[in-house]
């Protein structure tokens, strides 16, 4: 079972371009919706979110306090991030029905080791990162564990339907979906140089035509 986080959000009245104002005093702008509930423009203390964001991710429930209403149980759903910065400025909160099974991302971490990897004679080649799963929100786990110590052969692989599951979880994914393979690494490293060489380079001659185009524009 996924901890749960609390968070205090207070009711906000700053839209628009307004709210770079709201930032620059501390608050992230946010948004909190769901089935049942009716959008609510909210504004939270950025450090505090992004202190429980980086515990909680996308898939542990957050129990929402905003004043002058009951505590309402939530996903961090999605994030708005600058272009340049990266910095979160705005985030959305899916609240949740706790006695109903939801459907979710969660996220795949790839644990042990491969005796043909730690060797060098192959790579691991990871298709999937995460896989959609149902269960109630109290029941959706932080993360699915791949173990691949057991690709021990070039014909192993691990596809969804091998992951064991905590109770109460099912599968939304395919289980006929690959997670991970193996390559061998001579392989591997003749794709890559191919890939390398085909990738076209400009032409020197051209660059430099540019650039004294544009000192002559100066």
């Amino acid at each position: 079972m996924s901890e749960k986080y609390t968070l205090s959000l207070e009711p906000r009245a700053v839209v628009g371009k307004k709210v770079k104002r709201l930032r620059r005093s501390g608050f992230l702008p946010a948004t909190v919706y769901g089935k049942g509930v009716e959008p609510i423009a909210v504004q939270v203390d950025a450090r505090s979110f992004n202190a429980i964001y980086r515990r909680a991710g996308r898939t542990s429930l957050v129990e929402l306090h905003i004043a002058g209403r009951q505590p309402l149980a939530a996903f961090i759903h999605a994030l708005q991030r600058h272009p340049v910065t990266r910095d979160i400025i705005h985030a959305d909160f899916r609240a949740v029905d706790l006695s109903r099974e939801v459907e979710v991302a969660v996220p795949l971490h790839v644990e042990g080791e491969s005796p043909l990897v730690e060797s060098g004679e192959a790579v691991l080649n990871q298709v999937l990162n995460t896989v959609e799963i149902r269960a109630l929100p109290s029941d959706i786990p932080t993360h699915l564990t791949v173990d691949i110590s057991g690709l021990d052969a070039f014909d192993k692989s691990i596809h969804v339907r091998d992951l064991t599951l905590p109770p109460g979880v099912t599968l939304a994914t395919s289980g006929d979906e690959l997670i991970v393979s193996l390559a061998h690494a001579r392989a591997a490293e003749a794709e890559e140089e191919a890939a390398a060489k085909e990738t076209p380079v400009e032409p020197e001659l051209v660059r430099e035509r540019r650039e004294s185009k544009e000192e002559e524009e100066e």
